[in-house]
């Protein structure tokens, strides 16, 4: 198959699960694009969620007659929506050959085939060397990793073994037809531009319910980094202002971590980070003081519940009491300390549940959110829980019990947000986002006039 002449990547979905990944720019098939460049006279990248030359669904088809496309690689990452994307990919004009990859492709290869009879070629797990092959002219039966239509029938090449990050193709952002900033359902909520730079794969720990620190095809990730030098050539080539590291786990290098802060503070970057953590970062006092002369304004942490009996269920690694030494730490550094929790867990009360603000408001987190167990394909978790009599997994692998229904789940998770968020915790968040420097002049003069839209907004989806 091949040579392509003109090649368009899609993310297929004309909206998000939830209204902050609205603004995140779609970084794997940003790659995918990028891979694809370097061996096609002309790559399109098209984020439907954004552009409106592809907005409603006839301006796309006409784009692809008009344009000349002769290749649709369309990326079907999440459960969410996963229908409305593959219906999407079904419907594209006749004898248009697709080839579709992502992590729910990956989990779905057969039910994607028998859908979608113009899907042609399905990439398996990570799908960068896959497309460079393809595009490079390799016989498709050479390509590991994919699946593929051969006279009636479908063939599955054996899997790929995963290629060092240092070996990714460079990410061509000239690639994008859209900007992003941070917004909450589409309204601009913080100006200067916002994107991702992911500087690692996998994670070197095991909680029990993440997903994440494994490849598509369900094998955990072996850790691989990015030098500190390369991660700050392209920072510092970036003209977004907020920088969002998408690892699973930032620090997982404290060495590397702290020679990226030295190399931005001797450069004078300036810019606003954000990054994920695990808590055993506040044993590195010297760290976190670099981190906040180097520009880290947020950092996400995964505390994920108030309970000692449940963090040892979860397999996270720490206790409360830890917690609570790493937070008395954490406190000492200027960051706004944003907490992860999930609650719904197997044989947890709804009063451990209900521990969740309170303990929260204790360790001086800034904002929260609180997220209903999820058991996912792959994951610890999820024999746990089908192991477990009374519990139950809904079709997005969201976890419920004979004692603790979808609806009940929703009030308890709804009360949780509300006994954290009290008016008094709002308003300290915000001035510590003004004062940090992550909510400029302009965004908080701005903010009284957005906050209705956001709000209409909200409330018309729910609708």
């Amino acid at each position: 198959m091949g040579p392509f002449r003109h090649v368009l990547c899609i993310n297929p979905y004309y909206r998000e699960s939830a209204a902050a990944m609205g603004f995140f720019p779609p970084t794997g098939l940003e790659y995918i694009a990028s891979a694809f460049a370097a061996r096609v006279p002309r790559v399109t990248l098209a984020d439907l969620r954004h552009d409106p030359e592809f907005r409603p669904e006839a301006r796309l088809h006409a784009f692809i007659a008009r344009e000349g496309v002769d290749l649709v690689a369309a990326s079907v990452n999440w459960e969410f929506l996963f229908d409305e994307a593959l219906e999407l990919v079904r419907r594209l004009p006749p004898g248009l050959p697709v080839i579709v990859g992502g992590q729910e492709a990956t989990s779905r290869v057969e039910e994607i085939f028998a859908r979608c009879p113009n899907v042609v070629m399905v990439a398996r797990g990570e799908g960068e060397e896959i497309v460079i092959e393809l595009a490079s002219g390799r016989p498709l039966t050479e390509i590991a990793g994919l699946s593929f239509r051969e006279n009636g029938r479908l063939v599955h090449n054996a899997n790929r073994a995963v290629g060092p990050i240092e070996a990714l193709p460079a990410r061509d952002r000239s690639l994008r037809r859209v900007s992003y900033d941070i917004s909450a359902y589409g309204v601009k909520v913080l100006g200067g531009g916002f994107d991702t730079v992911l500087t690692s794969r996998g994670c070197p720990f095991n909680c029990k319910f993440c997903s994440f620190n494994r490849n598509p095809l369900g094998r955990k990730r072996d850790y691989d980094e990015r030098s500190a030098e390369d991660v700050f050539e392209e920072v510092r080539g970036l003209p977004s202002d907020i920088i969002y590291f998408a690892d699973d786990n930032f620090f997982v290098n404290h060495r590397r971590a702290e020679r990226l802060c030295d190399l931005l503070i001797e450069q004078g970057v300036r810019k606003r980070f954000i990054a994920q953590a695990r808590l055993e970062l506040a044993r590195n006092p010297r760290l976190l003081k670099k981190l906040v002369r180097a520009g880290f304004k947020v950092l996400l942490l995964g505390v994920e519940s108030a309970t000692d009996r449940i963090l040892d269920q979860l397999n996270k690694g720490f206790t409360t009491a830890q917690i609570r030494r790493y937070f008395a730490e954490f406190r000492r550094h200027d960051i706004y300390y944003h907490g992860y929790f999930i609650y719904g867990n197997v044989g947890e009360t709804e009063e451990e549940m209900l521990a969740i603000p309170r303990f929260a408001r204790e360790l001086g987190l800034d904002s929260i959110s609180v997220l209903r167990l999820q058991a996912r394909r792959f994951t610890p978790i999820k024999d746990i829980v089908d192991s477990t009599p009374g519990y139950h997994t809904d079709a997005r692998g969201f976890v419920y019990s004979d004692r603790f229904g979808t609806r009940e789940l929703r009030r308890i998770g709804r009360r949780i947000k509300r006994e954290f968020y009290t008016p008094m915790q709002v308003a300290r968040a915000l001035a510590k986002f003004r004062r940090l420097g992550v909510l400029r002049l302009a965004d908080a003069l701005a903010l009284p006039f957005r906050l209705p839209r956001i709000f209409w907004r909200r409330r018309a989806r729910r609708n």
